[in-house]
C-alpha cells in the first residue's frame, strides 16, 4: 500500500514538474537607426524576421519605406550612409554586399566645409527567439 501511495505521489510531483516548463516561442523586436556617414555593418539574432526598412537619401533626399522584408539570421548587414557615387549622394542598405534599398540625395550641400544632411536608414524588425 505505501509503493502505491508512494509512487503515486512521485507521479503527480514529476506531472506538476513536466507541466510547469515552457518552451515558448517569445516575439522580441527592436529599432535600428543609422544616421552618421559611413558603412554600418549588423545583424539581428532572430529567427523568422519581418523588419520596416525606411531610408533618407542625403541632403533632405527621397524618402523609401519598404514594409514587410525578410531578414536573415545568418547574414550581415551593412548601411551604408553618404555613398558617392558619380555625381551625387545616395544611401544604402546592402545584404552581404548585395544592394538591397537604396535613397538618392536631395543634391550637393552648399557649404563645402559642411558634409551637409546625411540622411538615415531605420530598421523597425521583429522576430522570435
Amino acid at each position: 500500500m505505501k509503493k502505491i501511495v508512494a509512487m503515486g505521489i512521485l507521479f503527480c510531483y514529476t506531472l506538476c514538474f513536466i507541466s510547469c516548463t515552457t518552451n515558448d516561442v517569445k516575439e522580441i523586436s527592436g529599432t535600428m537607426l543609422f544616421n552618421d556617414f559611413g558603412d554600418h555593418e549588423f545583424h539581428i539574432n532572430a529567427e523568422n524576421i519581418e523588419a520596416t526598412v525606411t531610408i533618407a537619401g542625403p541632403n533632405n533626399g527621397e524618402v523609401r519605406v519598404f514594409e514587410n522584408v525578410k531578414l536573415d539570421r545568418t547574414s550581415n548587414y551593412h548601411a551604408k550612409i553618404g555613398v558617392e557615387t558619380i555625381g551625387n549622394m545616395r544611401s544604402e542598405l546592402r545584404n552581404n554586399l548585395v544592394l538591397m534599398f537604396q535613397a538618392d540625395s536631395g543634391g550637393h550641400s552648399p557649404e563645402i566645409n559642411s558634409p551637409g544632411d546625411p540622411g538615415y536608414i531605420k530598421i523597425d524588425w521583429k522576430g522570435v527567439n
